[in-house]
């Protein structure tokens, strides 16, 4: 049968929060077409192939939304007087009390009862042939924000709901609060360069960068997503495509201040041989990072000193031996698939390097949950262990970094990014595939960046799915990435209200937007923020609504601002630093733009068209007229800032040149902005050109791979490290 029931079909859509159109950033008007939307209402589980199907999904809604007596989860904020809760009964309940207790996370207990009246209901309907009535009824309970169980009694009906209550607003020091400004450097983790390191950025070289940089008036240091990648394609570097959020890259563990490196003879020859010191400088010399051959050395060590510690952990009363236990218990299910995942992936990958990913493995293998993976398990606890013994190192070695930054007087140490999604294949789909919408891919609509639009590949989390599982899938990657952090940016931070979903096959600027509860999660961002004393970095950058940058400022959320973005764009002027709001980040790039000196030479623009990135010859003149008018009206900006005294005494300065005073004049506008924050990426610091990634490309550029040009232990020796970052503490501090 055809699809003739249109208005029905859109109301299906708006009820699984699909959006049927948008305007994108210029205000033009995109019509979502009705496949896309029936493809997406499949990538929900929603069925609309025809009349029939569209009636049945309308009714299995209405059922979901009035059958439960009350909703399995609901955020409230404390400033909040009385909580309102919504209450479903049948009519012929009505007549009896229903008692209702709370039981505080902190252990008190609240109770009471509530008494009907049936014109007090605000709606009905008729379910199975009985009136169902819904009622909104104050509940008194002095909880205090927290995670709270809700318990409601009728005669003997019993059910439980989950009840979040959040603070008015996420963390922001008291320091900020009282109008100190900090600022930091950010950095790719990866892409740090040392006399003493494996060939790529780890652990020991951030607490080299903190010792390095703290002295000199810096507040944080900003890192890349250190999400866990896949050990078995240690290639795909992109820190934005993770197998799971919640978990940790090993590739940036310092294997050698591991104590069972110490505790293993065998582990020691190993790496002090000739021959395993000249793999490591062969490693340590190139311009890119050797993503496969540094986790083949790291893996040849790891697996001995793995070797060390299974001996160790035949003594179940060592210290050691329980502190791991002890974190394994704390890691819980999450944990174990997690490692479970990484073991059978391996286990398959070798057997045949074809398979690549868990959608190829045998069928029996693809359910976390069957009987042929829990008969696997079983046989290969070692395997597995190994995997959760990495985690476990990664925490330890990160922990300590959070203690270091707090030694040195950081005022928010480390800040930590979280990356919008999980890749399609990754260990989270794997073990949570329920949860996601693995036939479809979240982008960004068309903007002036990517006229073309942007698909990114990274299933979506379910809104529905969200509510049902109480919102865990969140709450823990929050808490994963907030644990040992000062400061985290939410990467597309617009996600939190709506996603940009495109459907398989379909081109990027064919998809449509799908509603997320964005209240629910901003409470919870509120909550998980003030108990990890985390400030809060919305990147809310591209098509933003203006709900969302209301919610940010409302929410104490910061947002993102760069410089190159912060123009009146009618007159093509960039802003004053006064203009620039005080509840901000600011920065003159990111890690998908160019860096300061690449812009201002053009090299982005160079790359994008040797790359064929751009729709014609004609748009590709176009920006670099615009590049041109750019890097005039930046330095008529710093001059209305009386900051190119230099400059103006030195007239034969070429506008197109970026020198060593015009990229401090440029930090200096930054310094002096209401921002209440302010990062520098350590490859302007250093006076880098290589751009980190260019959005668009996969293999086609060297993404994530540039190494930074200096050791750690030249940077204050060599440039004018120390000279800038005390300009720009001064300028701070004004």
């Amino acid at each position: 049968m055809a699809l003739t029931d249109l208005e029905g079909f859109d109301s299906l859509c708006a009820q699984s929060g699909i959006v049927d159109a948008y305007y994108d950033i210029r205000g033009v008007h995109h019509v979502a077409s009705i496949d896309a939307r029936r493809t997406l209402l499949g990538a929900l589980r929603v069925a609309a192939n025809n009349d029939a199907d569209v009636s049945a999904s309308l009714e299995a809604i209405r059922r979901r939304d009035w059958q439960p007596m009350v909703a399995a989860v609901m955020v409230y904020r404390e400033s909040d007087a009385a909580h309102r809760i919504i209450v479903t009964l049948d009519h012929d309940q009505v007549s009896e009390p229903l008692h209702w207790q709370v039981d505080a996370e902190t252990g008190g207990r609240y109770h009471g009862s509530w008494e009907f009246d049936v014109e007090q209901a605000i709606d009905g309907a008729e379910l199975d042939g009985k009136r169902r009535l819904r009622f909104r009824l104050p509940l008194q309970a002095d909880t205090g924000p927290g995670y709270h169980r809700l318990c409601l009694r009728l005669a003997d009906a019993e059910v439980e709901s989950l009840l979040i209550v959040a603070p008015r607003t996420c963390y922001l020091p008291g320091s900020i609060e009282a109008g100190h400004k900090p600022w930091g450097i950010s950095l790719q983790l990866y892409s740090l360069r040392s006399r003493r390191n494996w060939g790529i950025g780890d652990f020991t070289d951030l607490r080299a960068v903190i010792e390095t940089l703290a002295p000199l008036g810096i507040d944080c240091i900003g890192l890349n997503p250190l999400h866990a990648l896949f050990s078995h394609l240690p290639e795909n570097a992109s820190p934005y495509s993770p197998s799971s959020r919640d978990f940790i890259n090993p590739l940036y563990l310092d294997i050698e201040a591991i104590a069972d490196f110490h505790g293993s003879a065998t582990a020691r020859q190993l790496v002090h041989s000739a021959s395993f010191q000249a793999r490591l400088q062969s490693l340590r010399e190139p311009l890119l990072v050797d993503y496969s051959g540094v986790w083949s050395a790291k893996l040849d060590v790891l697996e001995l000193i793995y070797s060390q510690f299974r001996r160790e952990l035949t003594d179940i009363d060592s210290a050691r031996t329980q502190s791991f236990r002890e974190f394994q218990a704390r890691g819980g299910d999450a944990l174990f698939k997690f490692a479970l995942f990484e073991a059978l992936q391996v286990f398959f990958h070798h057997r045949d390097n074809t398979i690549e990913t868990w959608q190829q493995w045998p069928t029996a293998y693809q359910d976390p949950d069957s009987a042929t993976v829990a008969e696997w398990a079983a046989s290969q606890q070692t395997a597995i262990e190994f995997y959760q013994y990495l985690q476990w190192q990664a925490e330890l070695q990160l922990a300590s970094l959070k203690q270091d930054c707090a030694r040195h007087g950081m005022q928010l140490g480390i800040y930590n990014d979280l990356a919008v999604g999980n890749e399609r294949f990754s260990s989270q789909c794997w073990a949570e595939q329920e949860q996601y919408a693995l036939a479809t891919g979240i982008g960004a609509p068309p903007d002036d960046f990517s006229p073309a639009g942007q698909s990114w590949g990274l299933p979506p989390l379910i809104p529905q799915g969200l509510r049902e599982q109480a919102y865990h899938p969140f709450i823990d990657s929050l808490r994963a990435n907030m644990r040992h952090a000062g400061a985290l940016r939410i990467d597309h931070v617009m996600g939190l209200m709506r996603l940009y979903w495109v459907p398989a096959d379909y081109a990027a600027d064919q998809g449509t937007y799908v509603n997320y509860p964005f209240e629910d999660l901003l409470g919870i961002l509120a909550l998980e923020s003030q108990r990890n004393r985390c400030l809060v970095i919305g990147e809310d950058l591209g098509t933003v609504p203006d709900e969302v940058r209301h919610a940010l400022w409302v929410n104490k959320i910061l947002s993102y601002r760069i410089l190159l973005f912060e123009k009146d764009w009618q007159a093509g002027s960039f802003k004053p630093p006064s203009d620039y709001p005080p509840l901000a980040l600011c920065a003159s790039g990111s890690h998908d733009l160019p860096t300061l000196r690449g812009y201002w030479q053009e090299a982005d623009l160079e790359i994008r068209e040797t790359l064929e990135l751009y729709p014609s010859t004609e748009i590709a003149q176009q920006q670099r007229l615009l590049r041109e008018r750019d890097r005039e009206e930046i330095l008529a900006a710093l001059a209305r800032e009386d900051l190119l005294e230099d400059d103006l005494a030195n007239p034969s300065q070429p506008a197109d040149k970026l020198s060593t005073e015009r990229m401090i004049a440029i930090q200096r506008f930054l310094a002096r902005s209401q921002a209440c924050l302010m990062m520098l990426q350590l490859e302007d610091l250093l006076g880098q050109t290589q751009q980190i990634n260019v959005p668009g490309t996969i293999d086609e550029y060297p993404n994530w791979r540039y190494k930074i040009p200096l050791d750690i232990e030249d940077w204050l020796t060599s440039g004018d490290v120390e000279h800038i970052a005390t300009t720009i503490t001064r300028e701070r501090s004004t």
